[in-house]
C-alpha cells in the first residue's frame, strides 16, 4: 500500500514540476539584430550611356601664294565654311568611387561611338587679293567624329546618402575626319586627314544610387580636341599656290547612364555583437 502511494505521489510531482517549466520563459538567445546594409558609393562600378551631342568648327580657310604669303596677292577671298553637325553619341564606362563622408572622390574612362558629321559648301566667283577674280567654282568642307573616349578624375558631394552631384574633367581623344574639295570647270583639288586628336574634357552631372548595387545619372560635358589642318600642297590649275582649311574640333554631350557597383571591394558588414 504504501509503495503505491509512493508511486502516485511520484508521479503527480512530475507533472506538476513539467507543467510549471513549461511555463517559465525561454532560456535560448533572442535572434541577433541585423541592421539593414548601409548604403556606400565605395567601389568598382561599370556601366552603358547613350545621349546626343554636337561638333563645332571654329577654323578657317588657308591660302598661301607662290611667295609663301598668307592670303598674298592671287588668293581667292571665299567666305569662311563651318560644317558644323550634332548626332547620337553611346557606349560604355568604368570607374571607381571612393566614399569619404559625403565626399565621394573617383575616377572614370568611356569610350562612345559617335555620328557627328557636317558639311558647308560654297558656289559661284570669288574676288582675289590684288584684283580680278577666280570665275565659277565651287568649294565643299566635310567634319566628322566617329568616336570619342575620356579619362576623367570626377569630385562628387552627396546631397543625400543616394544623390551625388559631380564635377568631372580629363583627357578627351578622337577619331576625327575631314575633307577640302575645290572645284572648277578646268579642274578640281581635294585634301583631306583623318588623324586621332587629344584635348581636354570637362563637366558635371548628377547620380542617383537606387540601390547599393544599382545607379542612374545624367551628364553634361565640353570637349576640345584642337584643330586638324588639311593642305593640298601645291594647287595644279594655280601653281604655286597651297590652299586648305583648318578646322577647330570641339563640342558639348549631354547623356543619361547606368551603373552597376561591384561588391568585391565593398565596406565590411557591421559587427553584430552578442551578450
Amino acid at each position: 500500500m504504501l509503495r503505491k502511494l509512493l508511486i502516485s505521489s511520484t508521479a503527480l510531482i512530475s507533472m506538476i514540476v513539467a507543467a510549471s517549466a513549461a511555463d517559465l520563459p525561454s532560456t535560448k538567445d533572442a535572434p541577433a539584430y541585423v541592421p539593414p546594409p548601409v548604403l556606400s558609393w565605395t567601389g568598382f562600378y561599370a556601366g552603358v550611356n547613350a545621349g546626343w551631342g554636337s561638333l563645332h568648327d571654329d577654323g578657317h580657310l588657308n591660302c598661301y601664294n607662290p611667295e609663301g604669303a598668307y592670303y598674298g596677292n592671287g588668293c581667292g577671298l571665299l567666305p569662311n565654311l563651318h560644317p558644323n553637325a550634332n548626332g547620337f553619341i553611346g557606349g560604355g564606362q568604368i570607374g571607381y568611387n571612393w566614399q569619404l563622408n559625403q565626399i565621394v572622390l573617383g575616377v572614370e574612362t568611356d569610350f562612345q561611338g559617335a555620328t557627328f558629321k557636317g558639311s558647308s559648301s560654297f558656289s559661284g566667283a570669288v574676288d582675289y587679293v590684288g584684283g580680278g577674280n577666280s570665275g565659277p567654282g565651287t568649294l565643299n568642307v566635310d567634319e566628322s567624329l566617329s568616336w570619342l573616349g575620356t579619362a576623367r578624375a570626377r569630385l562628387g558631394f552627396l546631397v543625400t546618402p543616394t544623390l551625388l552631384l559631380y564635377g568631372t574633367g580629363g583627357l578627351a581623344y578622337g577619331k576625327v575626319d575631314v575633307d577640302y574639295v575645290r572645284a572648277f570647270p578646268s579642274g578640281d583639288y581635294s585634301s583631306s586627314a583623318s588623324p586621332v586628336k587629344a584635348g581636354w574634357v570637362a563637366g558635371g552631372g548628377a547620380e542617383y544610387a537606387i540601390t547599393n548595387n544599382w545607379s542612374v545619372k545624367v551628364e553634361g560635358l565640353f570637349y576640345d580636341l584642337g584643330s586638324v589642318t588639311t593642305s593640298n600642297g601645291s594647287v595644279p590649275i594655280a601653281t604655286g599656290f597651297t590652299l586648305g582649311k583648318t578646322f577647330g574640333v570641339q563640342g558639348e554631350i549631354v547623356r543619361a547612364g547606368v551603373n552597376y557597383k561591384f561588391d568585391f571591394l565593398a565596406p565590411p558588414a557591421p559587427v553584430v555583437a552578442k551578450y
